[in-house]
């Protein structure tokens, strides 16, 4: 009798909290919206990171694949907060822009701060690839 009440206790607070969860929950937009803004900020700091490193990193195409990422993804997460029509195509270009950007960090794979980069844009694709399928890409 005692296992008896104690699951069904263990059902209710399951029940009652998990509602409570599930209404708490995130949408896709919202998630895409967060990592974006992370990214874009990611991207700024290993921008930084690569101008003062200079060499192989400081090259234009490694400079400029980061800043098309920073500015993509700042727009998206701005597209994204407003609810516009055109949020889809916007994540569409940031997972375009983050998947540029992560292949020019993976170059550099004994570079932790690259390699952290890299894995930040890869995050974003994943959530703004589920936006801008809905768009119909690009």
């Amino acid at each position: 009798m005692k296992k008896l009440i104690t699951l069904l206790t263990v059902l209710f607070c399951t029940l009652m909290f998990g509602a409570n969860l599930a209404s708490d929950a995130q949408t896709t937009g919202e998630i895409a919206k967060g990592n974006c803004k992370s990214c874009a900020e990611n991207c700024q700091k290993t921008l930084d990171y690569c101008n003062d490193k200079k060499g192989n990193l400081g090259e234009a195409s490694v400079t400029n694949s980061l800043k098309d990422c920073v500015s993509a993804c700042k727009m998206a997460a701005d597209f994204l907060n407003r609810g516009t029509s055109l949020q889809n195509e916007a994540a569409s270009l940031a997972v375009h822009a983050c998947n540029n950007a992560a292949k020019t960090c993976d170059k550099f794979k004994e570079d932790n701060a690259m390699i952290s980069c890299a894995n930040e844009c890869r995050k974003t694709i994943g959530n703004c690839s589920k936006l801008s399928s809905k768009s119909g890409g690009m």
